[in-house]
């Protein structure tokens, strides 16, 4: 079996920022395969490569803000292909989601796969709990790419 980490990034108090944690406590929820480890990892940073190293395979969920696609869009990249570091948010006091990943090809062995799902968010300077309708309306399409993800 292949062992599969789902990471969660954002942060929940800062409105449409916390999609990425959301979506893993909507993960948490359900009955995944023994392999599977759901994690929420917070503002992620750095700390991403030391959950990922013993990983076959990694899902990563975050926020991206481009100003290009509306609200509530949903992407999907490997590590192969990998956007801009511009799209994602910098994590407090530390890199990017792309910065970070590119830093580990350096630094460790990477998992075989990853994929990184992100969405477009409107929101990302208020403090506030709540996402955006149109971040909100998103989720159930991202944990339904996450679980095809998971199964494939």
């Amino acid at each position: 079996m292949k062992k599969v980490k789902v990471l969660g990034c954002g942060n929940v108090l800062v409105g449409d920022d916390g999609i990425g944690i959301r979506v893993i406590e909507k993960l948490q929820a359900m009955e995944l395969p023994p392999d599977v480890e759901v994690i929420d990892a917070g503002v992620g940073g750095l700390a991403i490569l030391s959950w990922i190293e013993d990983a076959d395979r990694v899902i990563i969920i975050d926020a991206v803000q481009t100003g290009n696609e509306p609200p509530g869009t949903v992407y999907r990249f490997t590590d192969k292909e990998l956007p801009p570091s511009s799209m994602f948010m910098l994590s407090l006091h530390d890199l990017n989601l792309v910065d970070t990943l590119n830093v580990g090809r350096l630094v460790q062995k990477m998992p075989e796969e990853v994929v990184i799902i992100g969405v477009e968010v409107r929101r990302v300077a208020e403090f506030t709990k709540e996402l955006t309708p149109e971040v909100e309306a998103a989720l159930p399409e991202v944990i339904d790419l996450v679980l095809k993800e998971i199964y494939k």
